[in-house]
């Protein structure tokens, strides 16, 4: 049944951002039209399901631009592997004795705590690629599955051809696409895939013309191995490689370590950075998204994962995308002598660094720059996906926003409030052209079915398996109190 979802307030894109009132005619799993609201008959067809949301303010949903969902199982654990390398030192050893049914389980979890936060498609990264798809597709949620390849090092290594297979066959499989689910091709890292593995993957991206989506100079380790045995960058690398130019695009997240003759070899017409601030902030620090901005190279903003993170909302890291660089200013040359001498000039000096700086960063903190990196670039970036706006052709993932909610008030500044608030939940969420819980209630709906206490509980016991077997005892006795109160 088509339905017609009417609102004075609609936000269309980031290039849309002025709220106007407007008809969405949804059919199936697409919007068929965008009217004007002066341009609708007041009676709808008898077929037609009308959802009239008032003044509540309806925009796309967010689109998660690198996560893996699954790793929310691994939440608050070993925190103090930050200090060095915690994807070898730690999650390697938990991620070894993972099985898909976990996989699978752990996703639903981060699934549900994405849609909680008005996500409606995510870019997930992570081993079991075709179990992840079932968990997101238990849960509603649609996105880009990049099935975890690795050959060097890593967990991945002796599952490498079925990653490879996974790959193709969420490419290939309509039952995925029916779903609003596609493939990316998932080498790791550079630092854990061979030459030999990143030219397979370019074939691949090239056969079924789908994006890469890579980690790629994430740690130092991984810029010190590329640079000590190919005497090149991991970007530079991977255009010798030709992995840049391969199948629909290529994703390369985190950047900690691109230097500007990195982002020179970047095309802005094919490769898409993605920037994960508050995950950044606890396992390295916040990669130079400025020198991005700068170079012309589209970027996306994700989650990353809820054991770097301890939130899925991607609407949260925009705060920082706007503001971050605010916080060079304080331990800079200027402040450290300021903060020892504490002479009027060099106050004046300091407060000069905070003018400059905040000068530098405003175009960062326009709120078509933030909307867009958490809408239209990653909507855009799989051919497929087509999502991150209201419009006629695009996937029908919008959420609903409560107009009367404190964090709204007083509805002089929405946009403000979607890209500086603390929003919360959304109203109402349509993922795929279909509801996800009930209007005005999604929180309670989704938490308190039948179903969502089945996969708790089936997650709570698979994460207590893993823990005995991993040998943490710590990680099980923190589990087991919280498990026992369900």
């Amino acid at each position: 049944m088509p339905t017609w979802i009417r609102t004075r307030r609609a936000v269309l894109g980031s290039r849309r951002l002025t709220p106007t009132p407007a008809l969405l005619v949804v059919e199936g799993n697409r919007i068929v039209e965008v009217r004007a609201a002066d341009d609708t008959p007041d009676e709808a067809p008898s077929d037609v399901e009308v959802v009239d949301v008032g003044d509540h303010l309806v925009t796309p949903a967010f689109v998660n631009g690198h996560t893996h969902l699954a790793m929310s199982a691994l939440r608050g654990v070993g925190l103090e592997a930050m200090a060095g390398n915690i994807i070898e030192d730690l999650y390697f050893r938990i991620e070894a004795l993972l099985t898909a049914d976990d996989v699978r389980a752990f996703t639903r979890m981060g699934a549900a705590e994405s849609l909680l936060a008005g996500v409606g498609a995510v870019w997930d990264h992570y081993y079991f690629g075709e179990a992840v798809a079932a968990g997101m597709a238990d849960l509603g949620l649609t996105g880009v599955v990049a099935p975890t390849a690795q050959d060097l090092a890593g967990p991945g290594v002796p599952r490498l051809e079925d990653a490879l297979d996974a790959t193709a066959r969420l490419a290939t499989d309509d039952t995925w696409s029916e779903r609003g689910i596609f493939a990316a091709c998932g080498p790791h890292a550079t630092d854990t895939v061979s030459d030999a593995l990143w030219r397979r993957i370019a074939e691949l991206a090239e056969t079924h013309q789908i994006p890469i989506h890579a980690h790629v100079a994430q740690s130092v380790e991984e810029y010190t191995r590329s640079m000590q045995r190919h005497s090149a960058s991991p970007v530079a690398r991977l255009g010798q490689l030709g992995a840049l130019d391969a199948g629909a695009g290529m994703l390369l997240v985190h950047g900690l370590y691109v230097t500007e003759a990195d982002l020179a070899r970047l095309k802005a017409g094919g490769n898409v950075l993605c920037y994960c601030p508050f995950s950044q902030l606890q396992f390295g620090f916040p990669a130079a998204v400025e020198g991005w901005w700068k170079a012309g190279i589209p970027f996306t903003v994700g989650t990353d994962c809820g054991a770097s993170n301890d939130s899925m909302s991607v609407q949260q890291e925009l705060r920082l995308l706007a503001s971050g660089r605010a916080f060079a200013v304080a331990p800079s040359t200027v402040g450290r002598r300021f903060r020892a001498e504490g002479a009027i000039e060099q106050a004046a000096a300091l407060d000069g660094l905070r003018r400059q700086r905040r000068t530098e960063q405003q175009a960062l903190a326009d709120p078509q720059t933030l909307l867009d990196t958490v809408w239209q670039v990653p909507g855009r970036l799989h051919p497929k996906l087509e999502v991150g706006e209201l419009r006629a052709g695009a996937r029908a993932n919008l959420c609903i926003w409560d107009a009367d909610d404190p964090a709204w008030w007083p509805r002089t500044a929405p946009v403000r409030a979607l890209t500086m608030g603390d929003i919360g939940s959304p109203w109402g969420l349509m993922v795929d052209g279909r509801w996800i819980g009930e209007r005005g209630d999604l929180r309670r709906s989704l938490l308190c079915s039948d179903d969502w206490r089945e996969m708790r509980a089936e997650a709570d016991g698979r994460l207590q398996a893993l823990a005995r077997r991993a040998g943490l005892p710590e990680w099980l006795s923190r589990l087991t109190p919280a498990s026992r109160s369900i």
